[in-house]
């Protein structure tokens, strides 16, 4: 599923441990109904946690650039437990 995607929409972390949704309107829209029969993220966000991803929190990214940290802001990044 991520694989799919625009890399402006949803991509892997460089190391494979996590992913990020960077654009959750278009991942809404286009991406998710490709693969389930809803169009919310929220949906979506809740199966992942079923299957045992979470959502890495703000606050537990470290925090230098204040301009990347703008940039990213509204990005939300998973990993698998």
């Amino acid at each position: 599923m991520v694989d799919t995607c625009e890399p402006s929409v949803c991509s892997w972390s460089e190391d494979g441990e996590t992913f990020v949704v960077k654009n959750t309107e278009t991942f809404e829209k286009v991406v998710i109904p490709q693969f389930f029969k809803h169009n919310k993220f929220t949906s979506f966000v809740r199966q992942l946690n079923f299957y045992g991803f979470r959502k890495i929190k703000y606050c537990d990214t470290i925090k230098i650039d204040a301009k990347l940290e703008a940039e990213t802001a509204n990005f939300w990044r998973f990993r698998h437990e």
